[in-house]
């Protein structure tokens, strides 16, 4: 392993959260009519921004980090072992109509972790 697996995951979240906080805030862009719809878009962005980083780190410590421990173990570190498991969540609910995000997220985070953690 060439780089740190704190540093990598950390980088993971924020990118990702960020993406996601873009995606909302264009999707958004046309609402602001009146001052309290900026004020509700700030609070949406800091309700938002804290319960996925509650999420995250909490996927991390239940998910993340024992899959990085048995893919660097027991595999050849290679992005296919990262990406599976999300990969067969996002699957899952595009067939079955669920909610895309969180595995969608998930599958990002996982990418950009092995990304961050293998370029140094």
């Amino acid at each position: 392993m060439k780089g740190s697996w704190d540093s990598a995951a950390i980088k993971s979240v924020f990118y990702t959260g960020l993406l996601l906080l873009l995606g909302i805030a264009t999707q958004r862009l046309g609402d602001f009519t009146s001052p309290i719809e900026i004020v509700r878009m700030f609070i949406t962005v800091a309700l938002l921004s804290a319960f996925y980083l509650a999420f995250s780190v909490a996927g991390w410590l239940a998910i993340g980090l024992p899959v990085h421990w048995l893919c660097s173990r027991y595999t050849n570190g290679h992005l296919v072992y990262y990406a599976t498991l999300p990969a067969i969540l996002l699957t899952l609910t595009f067939i079955f109509n669920g909610p895309w995000l969180l595995p969608g997220c998930a599958l990002l985070q996982a990418c950009l972790f092995r990304y961050y953690l293998h370029r140094g």
